[in-house]
């Protein structure tokens, strides 16, 4: 199997037929997942984005996700995840090479996100896209789960980055 998410998935908006498999994914990989309302509430905001990977070969097929605000001058990555048995497989950097690619669109000059400091993955995929820890947030997660905070600008580039 590919190890680039890039040559056999691909992405388009999430829409309402998502949503369930959506939120399955959601609650295999998070703690305190979010619900189908909660999604379904984000799909109606004139602010916030959401797009689905999912194989070419099997478009109805959710292989992970990504939300994101859109608020001012800047973008925030709200969730992003990927079905267990697909992980490691490019999924998650080509969602995430999706969000700065939006902030590019929309002129944003800072993309934010937070992220488990337990999530090693997500810490070295978002490093690798050239975020940095700005802060920590004791408990974000649940007791004795925290948050850091990680950003980046959008000044310049990063080594390969995918274009869309």
């Amino acid at each position: 199997m590919s190890t680039d998410g890039r040559s056999r998935y691909a992405l388009r908006p999430m829409t309402d037929a998502d949503v369930v498999a959506v939120a399955a994914i959601e609650a295999v990989s998070l703690p305190t997942p979010w619900s189908e309302a909660a999604f379904r509430h984000e799909l109606d905001l004139p602010f916030s984005r959401s797009f689905v990977a999912y194989a070419h070969d099997e478009p109805g097929i959710v292989a992970g996700y990504a939300v994101l605000w859109r608020v001012s001058d800047e973008v925030h990555l709200l969730d992003l995840a990927v079905a267990p048995g697909l992980r490691g497989q490019g999924i998650g950097r080509l969602l995430a090479a999706r969000v700065l690619e939006e902030a590019r669109t929309c002129d944003a000059r800072l993309v934010t996100l937070e992220v488990a400091d337990d999530n090693g993955p997500a810490r070295e995929l978002y490093a690798s896209l050239g975020f940095v820890v700005t802060t920590t947030r004791r408990d974000y997660y649940g007791p004795q789960r925290a948050a850091l905070v990680m950003q980046r600008g959008m000044t310049e580039g990063v080594a390969g980055e995918t274009s869309f």
